[in-house]
């Protein structure tokens, strides 16, 4: 069966961005609508990060509002796993949860992993703010890398699901298709969502999609060549073989909510 790889690089890297994007959209929701609960005064949401102006808020509500981002992150992560282990199709939807379930789990334990680095993040404030000792936290963020790790791994044998039976018996065959499905929409992704996280308040919303989905590499050598045992294999490949204008649509459409954000939602 002929691969094209270039409707398969396009396909996989527009559900790459618009995951990735959703996911951070997602993120900054959750401590835009925790700073709602806790009434935040000038309060506004972005594209990559929510303020408020802190005045007359405990120190139990800033914590709680920083503690929501990444307890989303993880509810998103989670969420889509359990959907992808129940899902029996592997289309273009299929991939979307996929890619959702990995930019949930790196939206949490990467903050889990810097928090001993910085106090400016999400995760690194409230272990600071609560005392925790250093120690401590690098202890946490090596059992998270840890635990990324084995979930990043987990998810991969949905990307070899989405080949057709052809494909993955044959080892130099999948080989060209993971690079297709998941190496050049990596690097094309990167590039893309890094450009769309501009302006940026503070470094880390660059650094952050640029190392965190550089994650998604540690389990690539898995999905290339690994043994999995499949339960499912993509039986409409031809389907994904092509360029799907409706996930085009969405695409764009996601694009265009980041940029609105750049403006942002003010309350009060």
């Amino acid at each position: 069966m002929k691969i094209e790889q270039r409707n398969i690089i396009l396909n996989s890297t527009m559900l790459f961005v618009i995951a990735s994007i959703l996911a951070m959209t997602l993120h900054e929701f959750g401590h835009f609508f925790a700073s709602i609960l806790v009434h935040a005064q000038q309060l506004s949401i972005h594209h990559n990060y929510t303020s408020n102006s802190g005045e007359g808020l405990s120190s139990k509500s800033t914590l709680f509002i920083k503690s929501t981002g990444p307890l989303v992150s993880l509810i998103i992560g989670v969420l889509f796993h359990f959907i992808c282990s129940r899902q029996v199709k592997r289309n273009v939807l299929f991939l979307f949860e996929t890619y959702m379930s990995l930019f949930g789990y790196i939206g949490f334990f990467g903050y889990l992993i810097i928090a001993p680095l910085t106090p400016g993040g999400d995760t690194g404030y409230v272990f600071y703010s609560l005392g925790f000792p250093v120690w401590a936290m690098i202890v946490l963020a090596a059992l998270g890398a840890i635990v990324l790790y084995f979930l990043i791994n987990n998810l991969m044998k949905y990307f070899v699901e989405m080949g057709s039976i052809e494909l993955i018996e044959n080892r130099e065959n999948r080989e060209k298709f993971m690079r297709s499905l998941i190496f050049f929409p990596l690097v094309i992704g990167i590039v893309l969502t890094t450009i769309l996280n501009l302006p940026v308040q503070v470094i880390i919303s660059l650094i952050a999609p640029i190392c965190g989905s550089l994650t998604i590499l540690c389990g690539y050598n898995n999905a290339s060549k690994k043994n999995y045992y499949l339960k499912n294999i993509n039986k409409e490949f031809e389907k994904f073989n092509k360029i799907n204008l409706l996930l085009f649509a969405f695409f764009v459409l996601t694009i265009i909510l980041n940029r609105l954000l750049v403006y942002g939602i003010h309350v009060n």
